[in-house]
């Protein structure tokens, strides 16, 4: 949806396409965010949740001018690579996650879960333009980026309610890609017919809005690692909605990549909970080292 979008007529550059999407996005999750303001969750978080925040900020720039350099094949294909940084990040920082490396079982399962989304993406990356060095650069930098994310993301959770705190994160990022907006041509919103403008408020909703929320609440639950990897599994949807929708046929090879994607995101989802329920749960200051705790504002 945001490949289709990105046109001169319609979002003609990334800050603008930003500076109309994560907005909405933010607007979804404020009741949230009031909520933690009146139970004092959202107090606590102030600070701290600046962390993901310029994670976010950055990673997200760089998606959103990703489509103008890149074909969605590509784009899609590179970006999954961000989760390589996500599990090494989760391994050193985190002595509940760095079980999983000893686990043979999660090894499996993410062998076969990049297996069978390499078949599945082999089909679109082969009959795709492909994209320019500058498109692969801007990509690899902004899967970084959200690798990092989502381990800033666990760090500064914890216990707190995920929801809350992606709902500061998104009005945070808001914030930051409204400054950056002048740097656009955001008057280009303003042509928006009402059906393309529902298509952006469509895409904020779930590719922001949606995305992330789960996101979070899907890292407190099972970390880092395993979150990303099943992550993998998205093009799988898209290209279900495209065979509903469109009209648009799965190849057997991208038939056999998906089962074997699914089998490997399962695998490793039950490697964590085997660990999980074979010792007790790390307490909340094992997560991280005692002395980079970040400092919670009174």
């Amino acid at each position: 949806m945001l490949k289709f979008l990105a046109r001169p007529e319609y979002l003609p550059d990334g800050f603008t396409a930003n500076a109309i999407r994560y907005p909405i996005a933010a607007l979804f999750w404020l009741p949230w965010l009031l909520m933690g303001l009146r139970s004092g969750q959202a107090r606590a978080l102030w600070l701290v949740a600046l962390v993901p925040t310029a994670f976010n900020t950055v990673g997200q720039t760089l998606w959103a001018f990703a489509p103008y350099h890149l074909d969605a094949g590509l784009m899609a294909f590179l970006y999954q690579f961000c989760s390589v940084w996500s599990i090494l990040a989760a391994f050193a920082v985190f002595p509940d996650e760095r079980r999983l490396a000893r686990d043979r079982l999660f090894w499996i399962g993410t062998a076969a879960a990049v297996a069978g989304f390499v078949l599945l993406s082999l089909p679109s990356l082969l009959a795709g333009t492909g994209g320019s060095t500058l498109g692969i650069l801007i990509i690899f930098l902004g899967g970084v980026c959200m690798g990092f994310y989502g381990v800033s993301v666990r760090y500064v959770l914890r216990d707190k309610h995920p929801l809350v705190l992606f709902s500061l994160v998104a009005t945070y990022t808001s914030a930051g890609v409204l400054l950056a907006a002048p740097l656009g041509q955001p008057s280009a919103l303003l042509r928006l017919s009402p059906a393309i403008m529902a298509l952006v408020i469509a895409s904020s909703l779930i590719g922001i809005a949606f995305a992330h929320g789960l996101f979070y609440i899907a890292v407190q639950r099972l970390g880092v690692a395993v979150s990303y990897l099943v992550l993998m599994s998205t093009p799988l949807l898209s290209y279900t909605c495209s065979w509903l929708w469109l009209g648009e046929r799965l190849t057997a090879l991208q038939w056999v990549g998906s089962v074997i994607l699914l089998a490997g995101s399962a695998t490793a989802v039950h490697a964590h909970n085997r660990l999980r329920t074979a010792a007790p749960p790390p307490t909340i200051a094992a997560t991280a080292p005692a002395e980079a705790n970040p400092p919670e504002p009174g």
